[in-house]
């Protein structure tokens, strides 16, 4: 499990960036929009995610934990 303390992240020199929840719709004609986060970035395959990676992400009150799933476990739910 990757879990990014910002404090000891900056502390280490890793990598820190400040982003933003944007407007996100899944249908304009159905509704209001909804709070939408965008990750990408070469940066994410250096902390371990490639491109076709199985993620599990967990929600927590103002906080998200983004964890790489085995292939293994992958493999087991497919």
């Amino acid at each position: 499990m990757i879990t990014l303390d910002v404090d000891a992240l900056e502390k280490n020199g890793k990598y820190k960036r400040l982003r933003k929840v944007y407007y996100g719709h899944y249908d304009r004609e159905f509704g209001p929009p909804h709070p939408m986060i965008r990750l990408r970035g070469r940066y994410l395959e250096t902390y371990g995610f490639k491109v076709g990676d199985r993620i599990n992400v967990r929600l927590d009150e103002g906080c998200i934990i983004i964890t790489k799933v085995s292939e293994l476990t992958a493999n087991d739910k497919a």
